[in-house]
């Protein structure tokens, strides 16, 4: 190829390129249609919360909601469709067992069902509650409740060992029928899950009004936050007296236990297990 031709031929690619670059940017300038606005969906209207029946109680009954399609419903011939309420007095029915005995919790371990009553407000600041005049007076024995509520069971031979957020109940159950109370101890904490192994009891405790000591002043609720600042959940303060964790009992005079340990976790111990080492039937361990 001479020099006139590879001139001429470098000039037609020249070309070439030139024109693609117009075609490209002459595309790339021309409007698309644009896309057509889709339909607004249609606002459902927003259903207005139900009055309150109970006059501010958050616990009042509330109406029942319609059932789904294809459910009737409970059945008025069970036995369970016509029980009486009631605190100790409420109607039973029963299959497959039988009812022997009630026994109501211990004096100390019994709050009284008045919301103005100086034990709720005690057993509220002892939970944390910095001012219970500020709340609802049906919620406030609810929590309060809290601080003497049974837990957890536990078994040894013929005694029964009940758990509860303000300590321990241990009964004699050699004769169902006749169970009697052995020994009350006042610890509070909760939750108070109770496990037994050989003349040990073990005890959770989760709580901010637990003390190593077991006493049942708990500690003075902390301060409210400045000014401004949100007042948001925190664990409660180190104290040298405050105890979240597991305690150990020895229970070899049932009547009178003694704390010979109390294992400190970092956000105590709500429930635990107990687990014996199958090679060493002589060691335990307990977790939670």
């Amino acid at each position: 190829m001479n020099r006139a031709d590879t001139i001429a031929f470098r000039l037609l690619i020249a070309s070439l390129l030139l024109c693609s670059c117009f075609a490209a940017r002459t595309l790339a300038q021309t409007t698309s249609p644009s896309p057509q606005p889709s339909p607004s969906p249609t606002k459902t209207p927003e259903s207005k919360p139900a009055a309150n029946p109970g006059g501010g109680n958050p616990f009042a009954p509330q109406p029942a909601p319609p059932l789904p399609a294809g459910m009737t419903g409970s059945d008025t011939n069970d036995p369970r469709a016509k029980l009486s309420p009631g605190m100790y007095d409420a109607g039973e029915t029963a299959m497959g067992m039988k009812h022997l005995l009630l026994l109501k919790k211990p004096e100390p371990f019994q709050l009284e069902n008045d919301p103005d009553s100086p034990k709720v407000d005690k057993a509220l600041g002892q939970l944390g509650v910095g001012d219970p005049s500020k709340m609802p007076k049906p919620f406030k024995l609810v929590i309060a409740g809290l601080a003497f509520a049974n837990s957890d069971l536990a078994f040894q031979g013929n005694h029964l060992f009940l758990g509860n957020f303000y300590g321990v109940n241990i009964y004699d159950i050699s004769n169902p029928a006749q169970t009697k109370l052995l020994t009350s101890m006042i610890c509070p904490g909760g939750q108070g899950d109770v496990s037994v192994y050989k003349n040990l009891l073990f005890m959770s405790v989760e709580m901010p009004n637990g003390r190593i000591d077991c006493g049942a002043q708990g500690f003075p609720p902390e301060p409210p936050p400045a000014a401004g600042q949100e007042n948001k959940p925190h664990l409660p303060a180190a104290q040298k007296d405050r105890f979240r964790g597991v305690r150990i009992f020895d229970i070899t005079d049932i009547r009178n236990p003694k704390q010979v340990a109390a294992v400190q976790t970092c956000r105590g111990s709500h429930t635990h297990t107990l687990v014996v080492d199958p090679n060493d039937k002589g060691r335990a361990q307990s977790t939670g």
